[in-house]
């Protein structure tokens, strides 16, 4: 799965650095250890382009979302941002389109030397700033939902999400697509005492391979509560790259992936405790059936000076079927 980028134009510094780098590196080796699990050669076949503005047509009106009708939504279709999702945002938050700063903000934050930040970045048609003001409280979720109907692109939206100092907000992904790839991107900075509650939802076609990345930074007793569930595509790896560079963070996350038939999903953590008094606590639960294969690769990274660190990790799976595989891989690296 080689996407055409030939057609790429008009890119800035940043996505030019990026596509360099991209074209460098492309997709993970066989050898890399990190995908030692996830192998990419199956994808090989597919003929994808990125999606571009001549699909914007298909998208369509998002009404409220039927189970949290006081929810705002932002719809991507496509990989596009649909112009209307920024309008009546609730207080407190502001949104605009990326520019070449902010891009150089989330070249910072999200994971370095990455296939899909590279490639993400390069190819992306829409990307997104939301900033939740210092102090603000914003009570109604937000959710960035993304839908798709083009089995012949690839999808590389990016958002950037920073949420200022003391400021609380609920912020959600759900992914609906049916495309050959999609590949989204998010990198978030959570300020000193801010708290976010953030939910991914990925439910994609059974056709669709879904390989996301996402950065987060977190400062001084900035609080994480995180909820992922992997249950779409053929092939999905919800990757998240966690850095606690604040005194007292505190990082919560839990992911439960269900997999039937030939499905494969992947839940990929990678967490730094760069200061002291620092905590993650990580849970994973799997259900397989049918020839399904289920992963989680959790690293944890205490640095030289994050002492009085508490992170723990735990996985389980149950599998229904004989011909169901689940691979867990614990880390712990202490200097």
């Amino acid at each position: 799965m080689q996407p055409d980028l030939q057609n790429l134009v008009t890119l800035n510094g940043v996505q030019e650095a990026a596509l360099a780098r991209w074209r460098v590196r492309g997709w993970p080796a066989a050898k890399d250890e990190s995908w030692r699990f996830t192998r990419l050669a199956s994808l090989e076949k597919l003929s994808l382009r990125p999606a571009d503005h001549s699909l914007e047509n298909g998208a369509s009106d998002m009404p409220a979302h039927p189970l949290i009708p006081e929810a705002h939504i932002i719809h991507f279709h496509n990989g596009l941002l649909v112009s209307d999702s920024l309008d009546n945002m609730p207080v407190g938050i502001s949104a605009h389109l990326v520019d070449e700063d902010d891009l150089n903000a989330v070249v910072g934050l999200a994971p370095a030397d990455h296939p899909v930040t590279d490639l993400t970045v390069a190819a992306m048609t829409s990307g997104l700033s939301l900033d939740v003001a210092s102090g603000a409280t914003v009570k109604n979720p937000i959710i960035l939902m993304f839908t798709g109907d083009s089995r012949s692109v690839s999808t590389h939206p990016v958002v950037l999400l920073r949420v200022g100092e003391c400021a609380q907000a609920v912020i959600a992904e759900w992914h609906s697509a049916s495309v050959g790839l999609s590949a989204p991107l998010m990198a978030i900075d959570i300020a000193d005492n801010a708290r976010l509650d953030y939910v991914k939802i990925q439910q994609d076609d059974a056709t669709t391979t879904h390989l996301a990345a996402t950065g987060i930074k977190m400062g001084e007793a900035a609080v994480l509560d995180g909820f992922q569930l992997s249950t779409g595509g053929c092939l999905a790896r919800l990757e998240a790259h966690v850095m606690l560079a604040g005194v007292s963070a505190d990082c919560r996350l839990s992911a439960i992936y269900l997999g039937r038939q030939k499905q494969h999903h992947d839940i990929t953590t990678n967490i730094t405790h760069a200061l002291s008094h620092c905590q993650s606590n990580q849970v994973i639960r799997g259900v397989l059936d049918g020839a399904a294969r289920g992963v989680f690769q959790g690293k944890v990274h205490v640095a030289q000076d994050a002492q009085k660190t508490d992170g723990q990790q735990m996985s389980r799976a149950l599998l229904l079927s004989p011909k169901a595989e689940a691979d867990a891989k614990p880390e712990l690296e202490i200097y």
